[in-house]
Order: C-alpha cells, then structure tokens, then sequence
C-alpha cells in the first residue's frame, strides 16, 4: 500500500465509498462520494465551495456493509474550475486525514477490489 512517486506514502485507490462530511463550526451535514481514498486522505466532489485549512468531522462507509470509520480532516486543496457545464456547482478537494484509523481505511480500501489500484 506505500506509494513511491508523488511524494505520497500512500497509493491511491480509484473507487466510490460514501461520505458524510460536516465542517467544524457549522451546523451542515453532507453526501459525497469518494473519487479516490489512500491511508493518507481522500479525494471528493463538494457541493459547496470550502476553503483550504478547513477541519472536516468525516464519515467514511461503504454501502449495505458494517465496514465504516470516523476520523477528522483537513481540506488541503480546493478545485473550483468546472469539469462539465452540467455540473459547474461541483468542487473538487483533496482531503487529508488527520486521525486515520489504518486497520479500517484498508478494510474500506479492500471492499473496493485490487482492480482499483491506480498506478
């Protein structure tokens, strides 16, 4: 699972799990999903804009299976240019974790299969 390029420790794993995600300070709660997931952090779709620093409570679980964690993050980088005219209200961000639970991101890293792995 150690990444050698990138200056990553971790290889990403290309794959949709569902998230909650609810920023400190705030009331909100939302959905998403995860684009990519690593021991180090996640890639999501935002539906509102957040700026970088920001602290995220996060949920990380995969549909119909008790296989799920909860750890805080930080958004460490924010896309806002569009990827496609039908979804310009979508953001892009990198976030890392900043309590990972090792033992249950690779249960969640596993459930979505080895042809996942991006090299």
């Amino acid at each position: 699972m150690l990444a050698e390029s990138d200056n990553r420790v971790f290889e990403r794993v290309n794959g949709e799990l569902a998230v909650r995600y609810s920023p400190q300070g705030t009331d909100g709660e939302f959905c998403s999903t995860t684009r990519n997931i690593s021991g180090g952090g996640i890639r999501i779709p935002l539906l509102k804009k957040l700026k970088p620093g920001a602290t995220l409570d996060l949920e990380i679980f995969k549909y119909n299976t008790d296989v799920a964690f909860r750890c805080m993050g930080k958004v460490m980088w924010v896309w806002d240019a569009p990827k496609d005219k039908k979804e310009d209200h979508i953001f892009e961000a990198g976030v890392k974790f900043l309590n990972p639970d090792l033992f249950n991101i690779g249960r969640l890293i596993d459930s979505l299969g080895k042809s996942s792995l991006l090299v």
